[in-house]
């Protein structure tokens, strides 16, 4: 047996689980490993492998999320030092596969809506910051994925470009932020309960981060009714926003999250062998020309429209 294979048998017998039918579960764009576990007295469960990935940040989060009253998964066993962990099944049914009509997508987005304001109210003591220089960072791997072949000067000019744009779009009130706060990420559990998942990259950041993960989708193209629905509870309940900001901060926030998104998924599809993440580009290019469009993005759209770069993603 190998010794990774033999560390979660040890692992599972540990937990009172060895004996249990597993099936591989598709994962996320991590390099995490799942399975689905069958037992004959316990019923199901899923195994996390993190491989290389510290399970830490992730108990840590669902602790504080279990603490705010969110729904996510129980935790049946833990290794921190092997790096896995034994969860509760919450069922294979995401946000966008529930959705089977226009009434369902509005019930089911207003929960949506109303998760979001409570994880805006989360404690985000101890998390890392989503600050203007962190935003600025993640836009590295798009410059590596995506501009590689653009000459050093055009990758300075949108560096500059965007150290400009992003501290207006982070000032206002700092919150919990789960980062991918998207449809694949939101569980529908019995009566239209929504668990949250994939939660382990929280940071404290802009109020206005995960309202754009959630209604700028590019897995899931929400009507525009819905999306103004969650866009206005969002709003009414955050008192200490300037209603001047948000409009800019939005398309900001947005155009950002677009060309992190195409950076990621030109890795996954090139280099990272997961080529199914192509179907995505259409949406995520979208997106962005939405945002682009805004006259707080202006002097981006001029460089985005001269760099060409969207050619890259047709065929």
């Amino acid at each position: 047996m190998r010794p990774r294979a033999a560390e979660i048998a040890r692992f599972l017998d540990r937990a009172a689980w060895c004996g249990a039918r597993r099936v591989p579960i598709v994962g996320d764009a991590s390099t995490r490993r799942y399975e689905r576990l069958f037992h004959p007295r316990h019923g199901r469960a899923v195994l996390v492998d993190s491989g290389a990935q510290a399970v830490e940040p992730w108990l840590f989060v669902r602790d504080r999320l279990a603490g705010s009253g969110i729904r996510v998964p129980a935790v049946l066993a833990a290794d921190a030092d092997a790096r896995l962990l034994l969860l509760e099944d919450l069922g294979d049914l995401h946000l966008d596969e529930a959705i089977d009509g226009p009434e369902r997508a509005h019930r089911l987005y207003a929960r949506a809506g109303a998760l979001l304001r409570a994880l805006a109210g989360v404690p985000a003591e101890g998390l890392p910051r989503l600050d203007a220089p962190a935003l600025l960072a993640q836009l590295e791997l798009f410059l590596e994925q995506v501009a590689g072949d653009l000459p050093a000067a055009a990758k300075d000019e949108f560096r500059a470009l965007w150290a400009e744009l992003l501290p207006s779009a982070c000032t206002g009130p700092v919150v919990f932020v789960h980062r991918d706060l998207h449809c694949r990420n939101l569980m529908v559990l019995a009566n239209d309960e929504l668990a949250v998942i994939d939660f382990q990259d929280a940071f404290a950041g802009p109020a206005l981060y995960d309202l754009v993960s959630l209604v700028q989708d590019v897995r899931y193209d929400l009507e525009p009714a819905v999306a103004r629905m969650v866009v206005e509870g969002f709003l009414a309940s955050r008192p200490d926003l300037d209603r001047s900001q948000v409009a800019p901060a939005i398309a900001i926030l947005g155009a950002q999250r677009a060309l992190r998104i195409l950076g990621v998924f030109a890795r996954l599809a090139g280099p990272g062998g997961k080529p199914f993440y192509r179907r995505f580009f259409p949406a995520v290019l979208e997106r962005l020309a939405r945002n682009l469009a805004h006259p707080a993005l202006a002097s981006f759209a001029r460089w985005w429209q001269l760099a060409r770069l969207e050619c890259k993603f047709s065929g």
